[in-house]
């Protein structure tokens, strides 16, 4: 949903919109939990029905319901718009993601090849879940908008093959809390178009590791060995780093499920590391 302001009036309007489709509803009484419904069809419905409701005004359902701004507004059927779109975009997404399972899945060693199937993996009605329905797909701007989608949508599949790889694990201390664990791409997604997908190329590292190894100030060796970066050798005396830093210099990583990082990438991520 659009907007932090936006998104809370339209959860606001769907909480209170499903107790007066029960109250006042025949059709619909059984709809008293919106977000319960996972039907986009049922949604759509919903959606005509209240945007009729909403042009009569107080002679509708919502005659008297408090707040009058809600269906004054139209805020009833744009968060019912917004959910819709959303359980569309969900569906196709899903569908787009088992077709990536599958593919990894089936994979015998990573790849610059198995980067590439997974990201050339066929998207069906991919312009279904772009949220502008008024732009023209055969445009320039349409055909960006639509690589744009797709990107996103490889790029949150990555984060989940990695995380599936490392047990949802930060490959350095272990920590497990999935909100601020990342996937890193060993060499950057737009230095290596050809290993974007490759999960050899990548690593799950909790936030601050993360930030260290995309700016090289961390990397690790063939033996998957933490390397710290000469440039930090003003820090040692600090508590904080010998603690986070320091202690983890000579350890081995977590090992991934399947696949290790490459030598080679790592190589490339070394070269790099600042002096």
């Amino acid at each position: 949903m659009e907007g932090s302001g936006t998104a809370h009036s339209y959860v606001r309007a769907l909480d209170m919109l499903g107790p007066i489709l029960q109250s006042q509803t025949i059709e619909f009484s059984q709809c008293a939990d919106i977000w319960s419904i996972d039907s986009a069809k049922l949604i759509g419905q919903i959606y005509e029905f209240v945007k009729v409701e909403q042009r009569k005004k107080a002679a509708g359902i919502f005659g008297g319901h408090k707040p009058s701004s809600y269906w004054e507004g139209g805020y009833y059927s744009a968060a019912l718009g917004s959910y819709g779109q959303f359980l569309r975009s969900y569906k196709y997404i899903r569908q787009h993601e088992d077709r990536l399972w599958k593919i990894y899945n089936e994979a015998k060693k990573p790849s610059s090849r198995l980067s590439k199937q997974l990201e050339d993996a066929e998207f069906e009605e991919i312009e279904k879940i772009v949220p502008d329905k008024d732009i023209d797909f055969s445009t320039k701007e349409g055909k960006d908008k639509l690589r744009l989608t797709k990107t996103r949508v490889n790029q949150d599949f990555f984060r989940k093959m990695i995380l599936a790889e490392y047990n949802t694990q930060c490959c350095i201390t272990g920590l497990n809390i999935p909100e601020v664990l990342r996937a890193s791409h060993i060499v950057g997604w737009a230095e290596d178009k050809k290993n974007r997908m490759n999960p050899a190329n990548g690593l799950c590292l909790s936030a601050t590791y993360d930030a260290a190894f995309d700016r090289h100030l961390i990397s690790f060796d063939d033996d998957y060995r933490m390397i710290l970066s000469p440039y930090l050798k003003e820090y040692y005396t600090n508590k904080a780093f010998k603690e986070q830093f320091l202690a983890f210099e000579g350890r081995g990583i977590l090992k991934p499920e399947r696949f290790v990082p490459d030598h080679g990438l790592l190589e490339k991520h070394r070269g790099k590391m600042i002096v």
